[in-house]
């Protein structure tokens, strides 16, 4: 009787160790893994790129949500490049071309916008600027508003 009952006690310490260590176990959490702190960075768009984004933008009928998004002043820089849009459609000989070279200065870019009138020639570079902001390149307020001065428009972005 007494190996029995040293039996049945064994196995109670074995089941009861068992027991108490997968709950421990169970209760320690797995590891989390580090929160990344360096902002996305997206590959930074090159003349052509950023040609097509100023094009959309001063596109009056194109699509209001995509030219918002290229935008950083958002849907309220829309009604300004409209503006511009419309002042670029009723001079027929106006030609505009993006210049390089693309100068990256970490969460910005800059490039030069040529303006060309027929009989007037090509007019002084105008710089613009697109900021990265949440991995999109979108150009600034204050480029849709040097480009509104060439325009004769005011700026209130």
């Amino acid at each position: 009787m007494r190996s029995t009952t040293r039996n049945k006690l064994g196995a109670a310490v074995i089941a009861a160790t068992a027991m108490f260590a997968g709950l421990q176990a169970a209760v320690v959490a797995p590891a989390q893994a580090a929160p990344i702190t360096t902002p996305v960075r997206t590959v930074q768009p090159g003349l052509g790129d950023l040609s097509s984004k100023l094009q959309l933008v001063l596109n009056p009928g194109g699509n209001r949500a995509a030219r918002a998004a290229e935008l950083e002043a958002g849907d309220a820089g829309l009604g300004l490049m409209d503006q511009i849009g419309g002042v670029i459609n009723t001079v027929p000989s106006l030609r505009w071309q993006l210049a390089g070279p693309v100068s990256d200065n970490g969460d910005t870019l800059t490039a030069n916008l040529q303006v060309t009138v027929d009989g007037y020639g090509t007019f002084p570079n105008i710089e613009l600027t697109w900021r990265q902001i949440d991995g999109t390149w979108k150009l600034t307020r204050d480029s849709e508003c040097s480009v509104a001065y060439y325009a004769g428009l005011g700026c209130n972005i």
